[in-house]
């Protein structure tokens, strides 16, 4: 292939209707996403700007036009499992009109052996960092080999890396915000992190990324925030990190230069993460304050069951001790505690699931995730079920609102399905949900932090959305009797209680539909 300056499309494929889409609340919001693409725009950065010239289509924010496509030479994919019927269609579109289409992210490196049948005609796996390089110098010249990997080019690489052979987030350069619609986008994102100290049977994270947690510099990841607060950006900002505490050093060499910087430009940003509920720990309270100081105001965390013996199965030991008191911890330095929850493992007792749903109610988790236990490739577990012959078949990659197993359950079947419908029903119902969002308020720390408060016509516009929404279309008394407590009780609430009632029209709607076409499909 000739170079001259090739013109690159960056294609984000659509996401189905999901749980954690939240596509019905960003609508009613006024976005049309929850969250950007941040792998596309970061390696639209590491696309030479006098070689390439690069345009970005985030499915999830408009629709993807054949005259998008005719205007590429090359048509550049990522995607997740998830994505994998959106996927398929841009690869069918693009070749349709003898484009170059090039395939990386998450999907194509764990199945390579399904997406080299898609019709793709390069993948270029793993982390971008090590592989993308190699793969433009041989296109350019002519020699490029479908399939790039870390291990196809380790011999060629000449960066450091780790003795994990993964390559130094230091070396990452900052995205190309300028690509986004920004003004579509409930949230933006940055990653401060990659890899999980963390070994549990289920998670594919340290598979595809490593033990050791790799972490940006203090300096350049302020020069990140800095630059996506020069694009005009204000309002809610996710470290994607999948462990933010897991390098507890740098960490809090971190978040001191952090603090900073908010308070130097007025605290612009809030920030939300995921980290473990050793959060809470003694021994990481100074950073639990320091996150608060610094502007985090929620963070999730994989608490997956609150019965040790299922957590020692899943191998999630640090989740030892008394869950609900490291929760309490959390919420009264001033962080909400979202958080995730699995079911369906052999060491499962059918008794726990009201126990968990007691959990959650007690403890405020407004945003709970609840999702039946899947086993996805690269995982221990995955390799375990394989070998015992449970194994069968492979995860859609979404297990929230979804009522299927990839594999033979110890417990019944019927019976894990029918009491994990039953915990949707009633942690989604108006007057629980609403319930959590009062002990969460009741819980949370006092301490305030300035913003830059900007009351915009989008935002009226949401109050005024959700208002009608709960008063003359779906009217609900536990909406009226929430809202009006917290207008005469906590005031300071208000904008919290309605961003929490906006999500709820969405968690309300995906668990009536699932449960919907579950019984439809599956009738007693």
């Amino acid at each position: 292939m000739k170079y001259g300056r090739k013109r690159v499309l960056l294609v984000y494929p659509k996401f189905p209707p999901s749980f954690w889409g939240l596509q019905k609340a960003v609508r009613m919001s006024g976005r049309r996403a929850a969250l950007i693409p941040l792998g596309l725009v970061t390696v639209a950065a590491m696309l030479p700007e006098d070689l390439f010239e690069v345009r970005l289509i985030d499915m999830n924010v408009r629709e993807l036009r054949d005259s998008d496509i005719a205007w590429a030479d090359i048509v550049m994919v990522t995607a997740m499992q998830v994505h994998k019927d959106s996927f398929n269609e841009i690869i069918i579109r693009s070749k349709r009109q003898r484009k170059i289409v090039v395939v990386g992210g998450p999907y194509p490196t764990i199945y390579p052996e399904e997406v080299v049948l898609t019709g793709a005609d390069y993948l270029v796996l793993g982390e971008a960092e090590v592989t993308l390089r190699f793969f433009l110098e041989d296109l350019a010249a002519g020699r490029a080999p479908r399939i790039y990997s870390e291990a196809s080019v380790r011999s060629r690489v000449s960066i450091a890396l780790t003795r994990e052979f993964k390559p130094h987030i230091t070396i990452t350069p900052i995205p190309l915000w300028r690509l986004l619609e920004m003004r579509r986008y409930a949230s933006m994102a940055v990653q401060y992190s990659r890899g999980c100290p963390n070994i549990c049977e289920f998670c594919a994270i340290y598979g595809l990324f490593g033990h050791i947690p790799r972490v940006k510099t203090p300096e350049q990841m302020i020069a990140e925030i800095e630059s996506l607060w020069r694009a005009g950006w204000r309002g809610p900002v996710f470290f994607v990190d999948d462990n933010f505490i897991g390098n507890r050093g740098e960490v809090r060499r971190f978040l001191p230069i952090l603090i900073a910087w908010q308070k130097e430009h007025g605290y612009p940003f809030s920030f939300y993460t995921e980290a473990g509920i050793d959060l809470a720990n003694e021994d990481m309270r100074d950073i639990l304050d320091m996150m608060v100081q610094a502007g985090f105001d929620e963070v999730f965390v994989g608490i997956e069951s609150i019965d040790p013996e299922v957590l020692e199965s899943l191998k999630k030991r640090r989740n030892r001790g008394d869950q609900g008191e490291k929760i309490a911890i959390i919420q009264k330095a001033g962080l909400k505690v979202t958080a995730g929850f699995i079911w369906g493992n052999d060491m499962e007792k059918l008794a726990n699931i009201m126990a968990l749903f007691h959990f959650i109610q007690e403890h405020g988790i407004v945003e709970c995730m609840p999702g039946l236990l899947n086993a996805f490739r690269g995982t221990p577990l995955y390799l375990r079920l394989q070998q015992e012959g449970r194994l069968r078949g492979e995860s859609g990659g979404n297990n929230t609102h979804a009522f299927s197993f990839n594999f033979v359950p110890r417990l019944d079947e019927q019976a894990l399905i029918e009491a994990y419908i039953d915990l949707l029903e009633k942690l989604f119902s108006p007057r629980n949900y609403f319930e959590r969002c009062r002990t969460l308020r009741n819980r949370l720390g006092k301490a305030s932090l300035p913003r830059e408060n900007r009351i915009s016509l989008r935002n009226l516009m949401t109050v005024v959305k959700v208002f009608c929404y709960y008063l003359i279309l779906h009217p609900s008394w536990e909406f009226v009797r929430f809202m009006s407590e917290t207008t005469i009780t906590a005031p300071s609430g208000f904008a919290e209680a309605v961003a929490n009632a906006v999500k709820f029209v969405h968690y309300e709607s995906i668990t009536t539909s699932s449960i919907r076409e579950y019984r439809a499909a599956h009738p007693k």
